[in-house]
C-alpha cells in the first residue's frame, strides 16, 4: 500500500489570468477541480497501486465532494473533519506556466493520525507542504515515524520554493534528519533552494525534475541523466511534479530502480501537462 499524507482541497484554475488589468474585468477560462498535492498523487497512483490518501477537509460541501471524488478515482480515503476546506488559485499564464494563491484551510489543522489508518504501508510519501503549519507537522513527523518502524520507506517532496523559504533551511533540514527519506523529489527552483541542505541521509535518492530537459538522479555518488520526451503544447503545468512522483512511486514498489521509476514519473507527467487542473 502506498499511503499519501497531506492536503485536499479546491483548485480555481484561471486559464490566462497571468496578467491582470487592475479595478476592471479581466476575461479567462474558470475551472474548478479537486487539488493538493497530496490528493494528486493518490489519484494519478490508484490505476496503478493501491493507494491510501490520508488529511484532512472542512465539514462542508465542499469537503464532502472533494472527498467523494477521491473515493470515486480508487483512492482509500481516511479524512478528519472540521473547520473549513481550503481552496487555491491558479493563475496560468500562455506558456503553461502557474503561480498559486493559497489558502489551506483545515488543511493546515491536520491532527494526531490514527494509527490505523498506517496499517499496510509499504510507501509513505510527504509533500512539503505538510510541514507548514505546526499543527500538521508535528501530525505528519509522528505518523512518518509510525510508518519508519514498520519498515515503510518514506519520500518527501519539496514541492514549493516559498514553503522552503518560511521553513527556513535550519528546519528543513531537520525535517530532512528526522524522515530520512528513500527519495527526495525536487524541481530545479527546489533544488537550488536546497543548496545549504545536506540531502545525503545515507541511502537517499535525489531526484530533479527540470520541465523538458532531463530528469537528474543522484544515487550512491553518482549522477545520472533520464532523457524525457517534450511537450509541444504545455496547457497547464498544474500537478505534472504530482504526476512525476506517483509514476515514480508505482514503478519503485513494482520493483524497478530509480533511473527506472523516473523515466516513468516522466511518461505520467507528461497526461498532465496537456489538461487543465491536475490529474
Amino acid at each position: 500500500m502506498l499511503v499519501v499524507i497531506g492536503d485536499l482541497v479546491a483548485d480555481l484554475i484561471v486559464l490566462g489570468g497571468s496578467s491582470l488589468e487592475r479595478g476592471t474585468d479581466n476575461p479567462a477560462e474558470v475551472r474548478i477541480t479537486r487539488g493538493g498535492s497530496a490528493a494528486n498523487v493518490a489519484v494519478a497512483a490508484a490505476p496503478r497501486h493501491p493507494v491510501r490518501f490520508i488529511g484532512r477537509v472542512g465539514d462542508d460541501t465542499i469537503g464532502r465532494a472533494l472527498v467523494s471524488e477521491l473515493a470515486a478515482a480508487g483512492v482509500d480515503v481516511r479524512v478528519q473533519r472540521g473547520g473549513r476546506t481550503g481552496a487555491i488559485v491558479v493563475l496560468v499564464d500562455a506558456v503553461g506556466e502557474r503561480t498559486m494563491i493559497t489558502d489551506r484551510g483545515a488543511a493546515a489543522d491536520l491532527a494526531a493520525i490514527d494509527a490505523e489508518w498506517l496499517e499496510g504501508a509499504r510507501w509513505l510519501h510527504l509533500p512539503l507542504y505538510g510541514f507548514a503549519a505546526p499543527a500538521s507537522r508535528r501530525a505528519v513527523t509522528d505518523a512518518a515515524a509510525a510508518a519508519a518502524r514498520a519498515d515503510a520507506r518514506i519520500s518527501l517532496d519539496l514541492s514549493s520554493v516559498a514553503s522552503m523559504r518560511d521553513l527556513g533551511a535550519g528546519a528543513l533540514q531537520g525535517i530532512i534528519d528526522d524522515l530520512a527519506p528513500a527519495v527526495v523529489f525536487a524541481n530545479a527552483d527546489e533544488a537550488q533552494a536546497a543548496s545549504d541542505v545536506d540531502l545525503d541521509t545515507g541511502s537517499a535518492v535525489f531526484v530533479v525534475k527540470r520541465g523538458g530537459d532531463s530528469v537528474l538522479v543522484f544515487e550512491g555518488g553518482e549522477r545520472a541523466e533520464v532523457a524525457v520526451d517534450r511537450v509541444d503544447a504545455v496547457v497547464d503545468s498544474t500537478g505534472a511534479g504530482d504526476a512525476f512522483a506517483a509514476g515514480y512511486l508505482t514503478a519503485a514498489l513494482g520493483g524497478a530502480g530509480a533511473r527506472e521509476s523516473a523515466r516513468a514519473g516522466s511518461e505520467l507527467a507528461m497526461s498532465a501537462l496537456r489538461r487543465a487542473g491536475a490529474l
